[in-house]
């Protein structure tokens, strides 16, 4: 079939007129996709449904570094190489140094998840083709399992993953390792040694990824490639030495993070995993052997939620990898890493550590199809067998990666996620447009590098202020601190987060409201920012309107008691995380404002003569309110 009608751009997808080009349509969705996970990204950002930890984190240690302070962040009261030592931060800070915007950083972040797929399509590319030039019947096309493969990695859940959680240098382990596995392949390894160097550059406990790398790619040389003599030897030495480099490295890295943080103890071989039995290598370890019943009871923490994580990562390939088990080698790290765990973010889809496992599963999987079609000279009804096989693994792993997709995609206009896009678009009209033009106001009205504590989702707001904090997680146990500035957000759930350490941010605005010291500097959909020893007027002002109607009364011997909100009302939501609602019987608890309070009565209501009897508690101060008329 000839497409002479088609326009010249459009012609580029077809090779001769007849076949195919994959490969431009594949630049083509990367683009596209790119595209969308960017503009996503940053609706979410500007919708104030980012988050200090991490978009915030990462902006105010790309800032500081711009104006003399090295990574610092005052999140975590020092420099982010203290807590993760990454060289890879040096990189991107030229970038920031160019537009220093934290959108630049999600449109980074779009574009190499999205062009993670053109590396992928190419291994898979030299794998298949390898396999059709010794059994041409076996697999006819090549070029369209590749963009099968890379499409499906693309579409795949915990490939996206990371674009509902803001920024993470996790990102870009699959375009490296893809990348390293493919000059791998290419027999150019200097290539494939800078690739594994990056992926160390990233996170310094990424050595033990790029160790088992190692190991699986002298396994394929030797066991899939068949090599031997003077190939295999090289491949020894390149393995040894790179381990002592990496191994020096680590050690380096270990003291360098030490040296940064200023202290004098120094956890080397530590995986750092959050919620395990043993933050170090040695103590999982001698957990599992002296205490294999504590240790079990990590593995299974969760389990149901882990077991469906895996099942996601292997039906996104057919479960293909199993031909080829060495190519899992890789992923040792994470399983250990993660499933030993409590932590659920490790294994849950909307966090980046997905991107630690499913590349490693894709390209397993494409060395796995490839066995699937090694069969010796047979009878034409095997190799038919091997051709129908193949077909059937290409239309499961088609047709999941399209379910996926659009079942649980952030980009998905349909997703069933409560953070996809049609709820952050959702976000920027109407009532939460309106919040977030009130916060957005406020950048104005706060000195710069003040003290100020705010929440999570609206500190990324104020990442250039060195001397600003967010809640949760940030060691506040009482009111006794006094920030220049208070800024929270109502409507979000985490303002009322604390834990056994902790109190909340909302208990903090209330002490701060209730000890005299500060005054509304600004008020309004759900938002309030006090500023300390404030006597004037609040410069925004828009005070809460909450409606009842005559059901959220209760009637009792000629008395109607209320007003007993809707609990799914995001007006009044939990004060703490422990269970206790705001609201309480015929009691409704606000925090400190301002508040217009009005009685609409129905026409045919009759007010007794004893009148209506209004009770408002203020700080625990009572005032009767009588209606007589």
């Amino acid at each position: 079939m000839q497409f002479e009608w088609m326009p010249p751009q459009i012609k580029r997808i077809f090779k001769d007129g007849k076949t195919v080009n994959y490969h431009n349509i594949l630049i083509l969705l990367s683009i596209i996709f790119a595209i969308f996970f960017s503009f996503y990204s940053i609706l979410k950002a500007y919708t104030l449904n980012a988050y200090a930890w991490d978009l915030g984190l990462y902006s105010q240690a790309f800032y500081s570094s711009l104006h003399g302070q090295l990574f610092y962040s005052n999140l975590l009261g020092e420099s982010y190489l203290a807590e993760h030592f990454s060289p890879f931060m040096f990189a991107l800070l030229g970038v920031f140094y160019i537009y220093p915007n934290p959108y630049i950083l999600l449109i980074i972040q779009g574009i190499f998840i999205s062009f993670a797929t053109i590396p992928l399509y190419y291994i898979s590319l030299h794998i298949f083709s390898r396999i059709k030039e010794t059994y041409p019947e076996n697999i006819k096309n090549p070029a369209l399992y590749s963009f099968i493969i890379a499409s499906a990695f693309l579409l795949s859940p915990l490939t996206e993953s990371p674009i509902y959680f803001d920024f993470h240098l996790m990102i870009f382990l699959p375009f490296f390792y893809f990348m390293a596995i493919y000059f791998y392949i290419k027999k150019r390894m200097a290539w494939n040694i800078v690739f594994l160097a990056l992926i160390v550059s990233l996170h310094a406990s990424f050595v033990f990824i790029v160790v088992m790398t190692l190991i699986m790619e002298m396994m394929i040389s030797r066991y899939y490639f068949k090599e031997s003599g003077a190939r295999t030897k090289r491949m020894s030495y390149i393995f040894i030495t790179s381990l002592l480099v990496l191994l020096i490295y680590y050690t380096a890295a270990g003291y360098l993070k030490g040296d940064i943080a200023h202290s004098q103890s120094i956890l080397l071989f530590a995986s750092g995993a959050t919620g395990s039995a043993s933050r170090s290598i040695t103590g999982l370890v001698l957990t599992f052997f002296l205490h294999p019943y504590r240790f079990m009871t990590y593995i299974i923490a969760n389990y149901q939620i882990k077991f469906l994580f895996l099942v996601l990562a292997f039906l996104a390939v057919d479960f293909a990898f199993y031909r080829f088990p060495i190519g899992l080698i890789p992923a040792i790290p994470y399983l250990v890493y993660a499933m030993t765990s409590s932590y659920i973010p490790y294994y849950f889809i909307g966090y980046q550590y997905s991107m630690m496992f499913i590349p490693i599963i894709f390209v397993a999987a494409v060395f796995g199809i490839s066995k699937m079609m090694e069969f010796k000279p047979t009878p034409s009804i095997k190799t038919k067998r091997a051709y129908r096989n193949l077909k059937n693994t290409m239309v499961v792993i088609a047709v999941f990666a399209i379910a996926a997709f659009i079942v649980v995609s952030p980009i998905s206009p349909v997703s069933l996620e409560p953070s996809g896009i049609h709820n952050i678009v959702n976000d920027s009209t109407g009532y939460s447009a309106e919040r977030n033009h009130l916060v957005y106001s406020l950048e104005n009205n706060i000195s710069m590098n003040s003290s100020l504590v705010t929440g999570n989702n609206i500190y990324p707001l104020f990442y250039k202020d060195l001397n600003a904090t967010a809640f949760p997680y940030n060691n506040i146990s009482s009111p006794s601190m006094h920030f220049k500035y208070l800024i929270a957000d109502l409507n979000d759930s985490q303002t009322y987060t604390k834990n056994a350490y902790n109190i909340s941010l909302a208990n903090l605005a209330s002490d701060y409201m209730n000890n005299g010291s500060y005054g509304i500097l600004a008020e309004g959909y759900g938002v309030i920012a006090l500023e300390l020893h404030y006597t004037g007027k609040p410069l925004i002002f828009n005070p809460l309107n909450v409606s009842y109607i005559s059901k959220e009364f209760d009637h009792n011997n000629g008395k109607v008691y209320g007003p007993i909100p809707d609990k799914n009302m995001s007006s009044f939501q939990k004060l703490e995380n422990l269970g206790a609602d705001v609201y309480s019987s015929n009691t409704t608890y606000l925090l400190p404002g301002n508040y217009s309070i009005s009685v609409y009565l129905n026409s045919s209501y009759k007010i007794p003569a004893s009148g209506i009897n209004i009770t408002i508690l203020d700080n625990g101060k009572a005032t009767l309110y009588t209606i007589n008329s």
